[in-house]
């Protein structure tokens, strides 16, 4: 059923659509340093919009109640307090059996730490975060742009990180589909946490950038295996390089645990599997077992113990790395050398076909013929080549891309 179909008689329907508003294209978010940032104007380049708002205003993503509705959310840089102020030039009728959204509500419902609808209260929290340290122990740094950054590593353990945390939490519901927030007095929680640190007139302060999070499960017999959860780079400074230094640091904490032993992931998303690959596909390249003289060997075991014991690195996606790299060894204007490496991993990509036809096998004994003979047509060879050709076509265009960010990448 459309939105507007359940709503009131008293308001005609041309008048109901009036009411209703794209949740994503009224609400912005901006990080505020000085009072002067809450005044400045909504469209500056310091604005930021959801990606997300289902999880707080619906599958439909409207909001209804309110012509000319503006939401602003605005956060203080370090702390990320936040301050919510809602906006608009008009309610829909009080002779209305359906009552507006309560906005504030509805998000406060996502907001465990809660927040301010008080601006001079929201004034006092700016000028209080300028006190404002990270939680956690300080693992590496890195200059960017003549900029420094600082990532720190903490757990539920720690009271001030918790309190922290239950603020930074916050973006997932907007920025990462089907979010969940996590149990923040499980201390099998690892979080890693990137700051910009400002040094001003001999003042230093702090500015949230991203987090990392995973989970320690136990491995046998006496180990664990961290799980990355989530990993995100608040919107004003994605597309920088952070997330891969951010990966990067998860990966050199955990691989110098002796109990580590390996990183998996769960349920990654397309980009973050593209990062996860760069990341790996830029420490594998410096391996002996890597070099593209050993590459064009084929895939080895001296590949999946290198990078399992260096890096902590699964064997499923070392066999992803050793096709990366191979193909970025590759010479395609050699129709040969381009056509041993498309076979290779088409037999991988082939796999699940020789398994299931192991179990077409088996099923013939338990069918009729005419039955046989109908799932043997379902399940055709021209079907499978098409379908196999197509998986290879998009693992290629994926590694492509990883290579063209590591044609282009320069360590900071």
């Amino acid at each position: 059923m459309n939105v507007l179909d359940g709503l009131c008689a008293p308001i005609e329907r041309g008048n109901r659509e009036k009411f209703v508003c794209e949740a994503e294209d009224v609400i912005f978010f901006k990080f505020c340093e000085c009072e002067a940032d809450v005044q400045a104007p909504d469209d500056t380049a310091a604005t930021f919009k959801p990606e997300f708002t289902h999880q707080v205003f619906g599958d439909q993503e409207v909001i209804f109640g309110y012509k000319g509705l503006k939401i602003n959310i605005y956060y203080t840089v370090g702390s990320l307090k936040q301050y919510v102020k809602v906006q608009h030039s008009e309610t829909v009728p009080v002779n209305s059996t359906v009552e507006p959204d309560n906005v504030l509500h509805l998000i406060s419902e996502q907001t465990p730490a809660g927040f301010t609808t008080n601006y001079n209260e929201f004034i006092m929290d700016m000028n209080k975060d300028k006190s404002f340290r990270p939680p956690g122990d300080l693992i590496t740094s890195y200059k960017q742009d003549e900029k420094t950054f600082e990532i720190f590593h903490a757990t539920f353990a720690n009271p001030k990180f918790q309190d922290y945390h239950s603020r930074l939490q916050t973006f997932i519901i907007w920025y990462i589909d089907a979010a969940s927030y996590i149990d923040d007095e499980d201390h099998n929680w690892n979080l890693y946490t990137l700051f910009e640190r400002v040094t001003s007139c001999g003042e230093t302060r702090y500015k949230s950038i991203g987090f990392l999070s995973c989970y320690n499960y136990y491995c046998y017999p006496n180990k664990k295996r961290p799980r990355i959860s989530q990993v995100l780079v608040l919107p004003p400074y994605q597309k920088c390089g952070h997330g891969a230094k951010l990966l990067t640091a998860m990966y050199e904490h955990s691989c110098a645990d002796p109990l580590v032993c390996d990183i998996t992931v769960e349920d990654p998303s397309e980009n973050f599997t593209r990062l996860r690959n760069f990341v790996d596909a830029l420490k594998c390249s410096s391996l002996p077992s890597f070099q593209p003289d050993k590459l064009k060997d084929g895939f080895s075991e001296e590949m999946v113990a290198e990078a399992g014991v260096k890096y902590k690195i699964t064997a499923v996606q070392v066999r992803k790395i050793y096709e990366l790299l191979r193909l970025r060894a590759t010479d395609v204007s050699k129709a040969e050398e381009y056509k041993k490496y498309r076979l290779e991993v088409k037999r991988r990509l082939n796999i699940p076909f020789q398994k299931e036809k192991k179990s077409l096998q088996k099923l013939e004994k338990f069918l009729q013929p005419q039955e046989y003979e109908a799932v043997l047509q379902s399940k055709s060879v021209d079907n499978q080549h098409e379908f196999l050709e197509k998986s290879y076509r998009d693992v290629e265009l994926e590694y492509r891309k990883v290579i063209e960010r590591l044609s282009a990448h320069v360590e900071v």
